[in-house]
């Protein structure tokens, strides 16, 4: 058994902008008003301010269940160059094809197969953004550096090592990343294809993030404590948070060589070993968790970047803990290493040529 499980098959909420930056008053809210004094006052006068809860012990409220899931890619298009926002029209538009889309990988799913349905892609809101990174300007990861491109050429040549024609093949279970082998995930979580349910708890000093893929925990201490020392590596880093605010900021250092982030884009299979993560949580509005992040890893990238992704309460997909889904995937996944390597060496045999 893989780590890939069953979904549920309801229907996606796909309508609307997801708030990023804060709550938006869009252009259409004010169309047909009257023209009465007391009407235009009304429709002129500016919006009250929002004011976010708090705890019983006074620190700002940001528990909830929530979802990341967003049809914003990481990166923008570079054919769309210095264009960081679609229109309204735009954002309709893209808006309908999106249900278009959900309707019909809905009617084409088969049971125990995947298609678009159960990914991202399919999933969540857009942003009305034209990518999740906001800093280089250019909504792209920045250059690498001269140790990044010896390490992405790595990364190719040892992905390219695994593949015979279109062909996956597994010679040991060293092949499989430590995601497949179900004992971590990579940070940041963002773009992943399922599973993009979160929950936030707080107690007085603490913040914990649990993460419905891989059933990850993070308890974040907000009392001073100093971060591990840095001989002591682990799969989710060591974090510690602070409030500036109503925004809760979390530094995450000592994460280890061994945790690769992902292959795919958007980063690439970089060891995190050096990376250092800023991350900022900030409830805009009653549905919404702006989540900032500032990757610094200065031995792969030029220069950090930073990216901004709405976490929502609002999804009918996760209305409380109990639609976070059991993430069936035992630690080290035997099975699956066990069914791949046979499955390859059975592939060889009958594929002498292709044998090294």
């Amino acid at each position: 058994m893989t780590h890939r499980f069953s979904r549920r098959t309801g229907a996606l909420a796909v309508v609307g902008i997801a708030v990023l930056l804060g709550p938006l008053t869009l252009a259409g809210q004010q169309a047909g008003a009257a023209t009465s004094p007391d009407r235009t006052a009304k429709k002129t006068a500016t919006p009250k301010a929002w004011t976010p809860p708090h705890t019983a012990w006074g620190d700002p409220d940001l528990q909830g269940v929530y979802t990341f899931a967003t049809q914003t890619p990481f990166q923008r298009p570079v054919a769309l160059g210095d264009k960081d926002h679609y229109t309204e029209a735009e954002q309709k538009e893209q808006e309908e094809k999106l249900k278009e889309k959900a309707k019909d990988n809905i009617a084409t799913n088969e049971h125990f197969s995947y298609n678009a349905l159960w990914f991202v892609g399919d999933q969540g809101r857009p942003t009305g953004r034209t990518s999740l990174i906001v800093d280089p300007e250019n909504g792209r990861l920045p250059p690498l550096t001269e140790r990044g491109e010896k390490l992405r050429a790595e990364n190719v040549a040892r992905l390219a090592a695994k593949r015979i024609g279109k062909t996956e093949i597994t010679r040991t279970w060293e092949d499989h990343t430590s995601y497949d082998q179900c004992l971590s995930r990579p940070f940041p979580r963002v773009n992943q294809e399922y599973n993009q349910g979160v929950e936030i708890l707080q107690t007085p000093g603490f913040a914990t993030i649990f993460y419905e893929s891989m059933h990850d925990v993070r308890v974040i201490p907000l009392n001073g404590t100093p971060h591990l020392d840095p001989s002591i590596r682990q799969w989710n880093g060591d974090s510690r948070g602070h409030w500036e605010g109503n925004t809760l900021v979390v530094e995450s250092t000592n994460f280890t060589n061994k945790q690769r982030s992902d292959d795919s884009a958007p980063f690439g299979g970089f060891p995190q070993g050096n990376m250092r993560l800023t991350e900022r949580f900030t409830r805009v509005d009653p549905n919404t968790v702006n989540y900032v992040v500032t990757v610094t890893d200065l031995e792969v990238w030029t220069k950090p970047f930073t990216f901004v992704m709405p976490w929502r309460a609002d999804d009918p997909s996760y209305k409380g803990p109990e639609d976070l889904f059991e993430y069936a995937c035992h630690e080290g996944n035997y099975r699956m290493i066990e069914d791949t390597i046979t499955g390859t060496r059975a592939f060889l045999k009958q594929n002498p040529a292709d044998k090294q």
